[in-house]
């Protein structure tokens, strides 16, 4: 693989989020994509609930691109990208936002560094999980981006786990 395979690489994510989305979410996700592109030092943060927030709220404020624009940018930091996640951030039936975020190169560890400087970019399509959901059963894809239904949940599992605390602690 090489920089005039990031066209290709980047498609392929996508159909491989859209089949995620297909089994973990209930709600069904609109084929008109547009997207953002993140550094992932942009929202890096040592608590991964208050990464999420800070990540949502920078990602609130970016102006949304075409496939072709997102390309654009991730091909100039190419000799530096060392991986490449697609996630959805929101959708609705009209559009879905696809954040791009990559992590670069030069954030890796020196000695690690020195083992991957001439891989190519890794690939991936990923979802984010809320916590409350078991195994099985399907979610809201806007579950990050808050709301009633979200809230509504988070209360439930509070008090389910605070339950079963109480239980064991008897």
């Amino acid at each position: 693989m090489n920089k005039e395979n990031l066209k290709e690489n980047i498609k392929i994510c996508i159909v491989n989020l859209q089949r995620l989305a297909i089994i973990s979410y209930w709600n069904k996700i609109s084929s008109n994509f547009v997207f953002i592109v993140s550094d992932f030092n942009e929202s890096e943060r040592s608590n991964f609930f208050e990464q999420r927030k800070v990540r949502n709220k920078v990602n609130k404020s970016k102006i949304t691109l075409s496939l072709d624009s997102a390309i654009e940018i991730l091909d100039r930091e190419y000799q530096d990208l060392y991986d490449v996640n697609l996630y959805i951030f929101k959708a609705d039936k009209k559009e879905t936002i696809i954040e791009i975020q990559y992590y670069r190169k030069s954030n890796l560890e020196p000695d690690y560094l020195k083992m991957v400087k001439d891989n190519e970019p890794m690939y991936h399509s990923k979802i984010s999980k809320p916590y409350y959901t078991k195994e099985s059963n399907k979610f809201d894809v806007n579950w990050e981006s808050g709301g009633i239904r979200y809230f509504g949940n988070y209360f439930l599992a509070q008090i389910k786990h605070r339950i079963h605390t109480f239980r064991l602690n008897i």
